[in-house]
């Protein structure tokens, strides 16, 4: 069966891009669409459009082109039970195929990032904060609203056609690690060894550190704090999960010519038995990148060819930014341009939860250029620093913040996106039981 789409004719591009989006990917529903004089959305079957339909406001993109992109078209958040309207109007109160959210308005908003082309506030990283979006000024970070509203609209599809079958998903745990940091002793010169000795003596208390550390800076890497990428892999292969390591150029917050770390020795035979234990490798562009296409197509292309000398075979491509230092679009657009097939950088780094409304895979939107993107940006809601160290939560609330992030994966069968590094809170025999506590309980 097909649905005929009836809408206005404004943004069509946009609106292309958000109905195969939700209908077609999401779904698994055909569609055409059909422009028509009319104030809603209509959604019918297009071999019986005069038979049963579904009406859905259309408020985001009745906007004057005047007031695209701007704060006039920003929504004013209401909240009904817990359910987040980003953008609604009553059409027919009492009619169950008529729904009052802009289902569509709203999760274009949500997973294009649109209000991060309209709200200039930043960090000092030059990233948008949670505390100036639109869920966290209503404090419902921690609800997936496009994957709600995408369960709304279903609810009144098959209300209007009962044997109507829909796409299915399952839930999935994607496991990354931003490798920052291979090893203590890699890249750092003697003032950034003497402060890694004196934190292990004053701050971590741990003699047993200093002893680590002083047998990787005479050349036995075994016991290097850092070096956690047998136990990551185990953790993974034990719970039968594939992990992605994203190796970063360098650590430097200006562009610099020279070896990049995962040109070292031990990290190229790294990333080649990384590869050959199943798991996938990936790039994790350096600080500056995120606005610079040459740099992250350059970096890119240095990570492929050491990968491929060591025998990595990959289809296909994908990490992280840096800092999770992203700007809308232009970090897509560069990804893209460079060749890479997946982002997974669009989550925030000072709480847990769902910075793009959803935890499914999609496309990627071009709001400058009004065009789809072949980039897909994958889910990322938790990181380990973020919990740990930013929100200051103690082990147990830690990990009651990700399984209640879980729990909501787990409900619209999507992903939960984790990152954990290999130099951050692994580096006592506590912390690697916690760790691999914490992976068993999201499984």
């Amino acid at each position: 069966m097909t649905l005929l789409v009836e809408a206005p004719g404004a943004y069509e591009p946009e609106r292309r891009y958000i109905l195969e989006v939700i209908l077609g990917d999401r779904l698994g529903l055909d569609w055409t669409l059909r422009t028509a004089d009319r104030a809603d959305v209509r959604i019918s079957r297009a071999d019986d459009p005069a038979g049963a339909w579904v009406l859905v406001p259309d408020v985001l993109f009745a906007t004057p082109e005047q007031n695209w992109l701007t704060p006039a078209s920003m929504p004013d958040v209401r909240v009904v039970d817990g359910f987040p309207i980003l953008y609604g109007s009553a059409i027919a109160a009492g009619d169950p195929t008529a729904l009052d959210v802009d289902v569509f308005g709203g999760a274009f908003f949500m997973l294009t990032r649109y209000e991060e082309l309209v709200t200039v506030d930043r960090d000092r990283y030059d990233r948008f904060p949670a505390a100036a979006s639109v869920m966290g000024g209503v404090g419902l970070l921690g609800v997936p609203v496009v994957d709600a509203y995408v369960e709304l609209l279903w609810a009144a599809l098959r209300r209007a056609w009962p044997r109507l079958h829909r796409r299915v998903t399952a839930y999935e745990v994607l496991l990354s690690h931003d490798v920052d940091d291979p090893l203590t002793t890699l890249g750092h010169g003697p003032r950034d060894m003497a402060r890694q000795f004196a934190g292990d003596l004053v701050r971590r208390r741990d003699p047993r550190l200093v002893a680590r550390r002083a047998r990787s800076l005479l050349g036995d890497r075994r016991l290097d704090p850092h070096n956690t990428f047998d136990l990551l892999m185990r953790v993974s292969e034990r719970h039968g999960l594939r992990s992605a390591f994203y190796f970063l150029p360098y650590r430097d917050e200006r562009p610099r010519d020279g070896p990049y770390l995962f040109e070292h020795p031990w990290v190229r035979s790294l990333i080649g038995r990384i590869a050959g234990r199943g798991h996938e490798v990936g790039l994790h562009p350096s600080f500056c990148t995120y606005r610079d296409a040459a740099r992250t197509s350059e970096e890119l292309g240095r990570l492929v060819r050491v990968a491929q000398a060591e025998g990595v075979d990959q289809e296909e491509w994908g990490g992280r930014q840096h800092y999770l230092r992203w700007a809308n679009p232009d970090t897509w657009r560069n990804w893209e341009a460079a060749g890479l097939s997946y982002d997974s950088t669009v989550g925030y780094a000072e709480t847990v939860g769902f910075r793009t409304g959803t935890c499914h895979p999609y496309r990627a939107f071009d709001l400058q250029h009004r065009r789809p993107l072949r980039l897909q940006e994958r889910p990322f809601q938790v990181m380990d620093v973020t919990l740990l160290s930013t929100m200051a939560l103690t082990p147990e609330a830690a990990l009651e913040a990700v399984s209640a992030i879980a729990a909501e994966c787990r409900r619209y069968r999507g992903c939960l996106g984790l990152l954990w590094h290999n130099n951050t809170l692994l580096r006592s025999a506590r912390e690697q039981r916690w760790y691999e506590m914490l992976v068993a309980s999201i499984v």
